[in-house]
């Protein structure tokens, strides 16, 4: 779940707060808003969409080694854990966005015009956000949902969130230090 993810939660976000369509053929059921569980996956899944782009545009636009394996390796780990949002989602007949929401567009429309020198930091200083927003996200859906098969989600995020906040601050660093 990354940054974005239970930014979505990526998350892209992660990330962002969870989306809440409004409109019909949406999660939302005779005008009331979706369940939380259905928030949470709707925000997973855009952050998802959100990480997987942008890993792969920092995979290839980024100049730092590091940066470059970190955009693989968030790519990598939004499309699985894609999958199985999308599973958990069919099961609960939540239906999901095609696209990120509003807030992740934008700012994947950022990275794709920073300049190569200014590509890095945006990356990190932001990815480092969204993974801080999918640590407190996932904490509030542990707390808040009942469903096992997000709670199974949420727990095995956890670590991955912390192994990229760790990764992602240590590229900070290392910034910094240039």
């Amino acid at each position: 779940m990354g940054a974005t993810a239970l930014i979505g939660l990526s998350p892209v976000s992660a990330a962002a707060a969870p989306a809440r369509p409004e409109t019909a053929g949406s999660s939302v059921t005779a005008g009331r808003p979706v369940s939380p569980e259905a928030e949470f996956l709707i925000a997973v899944h855009q952050g998802n969409l959100s990480q997987i782009e942008v890993g792969r545009l920092a995979a290839k636009k980024s100049e730092n080694r590091t940066v470059r394996k970190l955009g693989k390796r968030f790519a990598a780990y939004h499309l699985k854990l894609d999958a199985q949002v999308r599973q958990v989602a069919e099961a609960l007949d939540v239906r999901l966005p095609a696209e990120p929401n509003s807030e992740q567009l934008t700012l994947a429309e950022q990275y794709r015009t920073a300049t190569a020198a200014g590509f890095d930091t945006l990356f990190i200083d932001t990815q480092l956000s969204n993974y801080e927003r999918a640590e407190k996200l996932a904490r509030l859906v542990l707390a808040v949902s009942k469903d096992p098969s997000i709670a199974k989600i949420v727990a095995a995020a956890r670590p991955v969130i912390e192994k990229n906040r760790a990764a992602l601050a240590a590229a900070r660093e290392a910034l910094a230090r240039r």
